[in-house]
């Protein structure tokens, strides 16, 4: 009996922290195929906007061990670019990943220390997964505590050699 009980809470309390991650808003934008050299030709940006961590997933057409991948975190509904945003740029060349975190205002960007970023690179199921937390998106000097943006727009560009390509238009995500 007693193990019954404790099978029960076990899986309430499950439901219960599947239930938090769930409440983050996930949502995708298709990139037309074959706009691009295939090993950058990106196809779909998915984008889980928690309200700890950003989840930013690109599918590419025919991922491979070479390229530049950039997702643009634009914070808020107006301003194109915004006074604040960050960029997520990530590259694989010759086996070797690395992945920077740049904040950005109007006119320049520089690349600062976001502790905690994930990154997956997946060339088999053409796929990059990066994640970050949200307090490392910049806030304003006056308020430097102000939460993350409650709504952020991405979007996503590659370059490799010559070639670039990039999603066409924004994609909107509620955080939460």
């Amino acid at each position: 009996m007693k193990r019954a009980i404790l099978v029960m809470v076990v899986g309430i309390m499950m439901l219960g922290m599947g239930a938090t991650s769930a409440g983050a808003e996930t949502r995708s934008k298709s990139d037309s195929s074959g706009d691009a050299v295939r090993q950058i030709d990106i196809t779909r940006l998915t984008v889980t906007n928690g309200d700890h961590r950003v989840v930013m997933r690109i599918k590419v057409r025919d991922l491979r061990k070479r390229g530049v991948f950039n997702i643009h975190y634009w914070g808020g509904t107006t301003g194109t670019p915004p006074a604040r945003s960050a960029i997520v740029s990530t590259r694989l060349v010759d086996g070797e990943r690395t992945v920077e975190y740049l904040t950005c205002d109007r006119e320049e960007c520089e690349e600062v220390r976001c502790r905690g970023m994930r990154l997956d690179w997946r060339p088999g199921a053409d796929v990059i997964v990066i994640s970050t937390r949200q307090k490392c998106y910049p806030r304003p000097r006056r308020n430097p505590d102000a939460p993350a943006p409650g709504v952020g727009r991405f979007f996503a560009s590659a370059e490799f050699s010559e070639d670039i390509d990039s999603t066409n238009g924004l994609l909107t995500v509620q955080r939460g």
